[in-house]
C-alpha cells in the first residue's frame, strides 16, 4: 500500500517535472487524470518505474548536454556553510575581489576577466589553462564563473589531492624497493 503511494507521488513528480520542461508536455501533465463520468477525475494506475525516471533524467541530462534544455540554476547558496574551511573575513574579501574583476557586472567571471584577474594576481595563464580552470570548476556549463565557482577554484584544484596521493603511492614504492633490495643483499651476503 505505501510501495502504491509513493510510486503514485513519484508518477506526479515526474510528470510536474517534465510538464515545466516543456511548454507541449502540458497535455501529457494533465493526462494524469481519467474522467468516470461521475464529474471527478479518476486517478490512472501507476505502470512507472525506475527505469522510466532514469530514462527521463537521462534525457533531460541529454537535452542539456546538446543544448536544447536549460539546466536548473541552485536557489539559495550561502558561502558561509558550503565553504567552511574560509573565515567570514575571507569569504567577504573574495567577494570584494569578485565584484571587482566583474568588469561585465553580470555576476559571472567570463574568459577575459579571469584573465585579467589572474595577471593582476601575478600568476598570468594561456587561453587554454585558463579554459581547463573554468571547465574544471563550472557547473553549469556557461562557459562562464559565478561567486560559488570562484570560491570552488580558490579552494584547490580538483587534482591536488589525486597528485599528492600519486606523489605518496610513488614514495612508498621507492621506499619498498629499497627495503627489497637490502633484504636481496642480506640473503645473498648470507649465501656467499
Amino acid at each position: 500500500m505505501a510501495s502504491e503511494e509513493l510510486a503514485k507521488k513519484l508518477q506526479r513528480r515526474l510528470m510536474l517535472e517534465m510538464s515545466t520542461e516543456d511548454a507541449s508536455d502540458e497535455t501529457a501533465a494533465n493526462s494524469n487524470y481519467m474522467d468516470t463520468g461521475l464529474g471527478e477525475p479518476e486517478e490512472k494506475p501507476v505502470t512507472s518505474n525506475a527505469d522510466t525516471e532514469l530514462s527521463a533524467k537521462l534525457t533531460r541530462r541529454l537535452g542539456i548536454n546538446e543544448g536544447t534544455t536549460e539546466p536548473k540554476q541552485a536557489k539559495v547558496f550561502n558561502p558561509y556553510t558550503e565553504f567552511k574551511e574560509f573565515t567570514r573575513k575571507q569569504i567577504k574579501d573574495m567577494e570584494k575581489m569578485f565584484k571587482l574583476y566583474d568588469s561585465g557586472k553580470d555576476g559571472f567571471i567570463d574568459l577575459m576577466e579571469l584573465k585579467l584577474m589572474m595577471e593582476k594576481l601575478g600568476a598570468p595563464q594561456t587561453h587554454i589553462g585558463l579554459k581547463k580552470m573554468i571547465k574544471e570548476v563550472d557547473e553549469d556549463f556557461d562557459g562562464k564563473l559565478n561567486f560559488r565557482e570562484v570560491q570552488a577554484l580558490t579552494t584547490g584544484s580538483k587534482f591536488e589531492a589525486e597528485i599528492k596521493a600519486e606523489k605518496e603511492q610513488r614514495k612508498r614504492m621507492e621506499e619498498d624497493r629499497k627495503q627489497r633490495r637490502a633484504a636481496f643483499k642480506e640473503l645473498k651476503a648470507a649465501f656467499m
